[in-house]
């Protein structure tokens, strides 16, 4: 892996918008240098009766399908260690996981299953989503 590709995450850390969330441990982890890379995982499903039964990326911030749809390559090119993790995560523990792009008003979900061809995919609504993750 190229060291260099992380490096700038040390100095360009994303600005955290909605003041809710601290940022301190992000900002020491990534002091520790570019070999010792951490993800957040945005989503794990859980069940009370029947444990972990998914893992979940989500990524918005789309205003409409178009927009979703032209993002695609540079958000996989950004995501990419993420998905491996998730895909070695799911493989390991058997259960799914999922790469999610919606737009910003959540009418849009693009559902990529992580142990696919990520041009195969399902657009959702909010209901057909929302019934997804329900049936997880």
């Amino acid at each position: 892996m190229d060291k260099d590709k992380f490096a700038p995450r040390v100095e360009n850390t994303k600005t955290e918008k909605t003041g809710e969330r601290n940022s301190d441990y992000s900002l020491w982890h990534r002091s520790l240098g570019p070999d010792f890379l951490a993800l957040d995982i945005d989503w794990v499903e859980y069940r009370k009766d029947r444990g972990i039964v998914g893992f979940l990326a989500v990524t918005g911030k789309c205003v409409d399908e178009r927009h979703i749809i032209n993002s695609k390559r540079f958000i996989w090119e950004r995501t990419s260690l993420e998905r491996k993790i998730l895909s070695t995560l799911s493989q390991t523990m058997n259960v799914p996981s999922y790469f999610v792009i919606h737009n910003n008003d959540l009418s849009i979900f693009h559902v990529h299953d992580l142990s696919k061809d990520l041009k195969e995919f399902i657009v959702m609504n909010q209901e057909t989503y929302g019934s997804f993750i329900k049936n997880l």
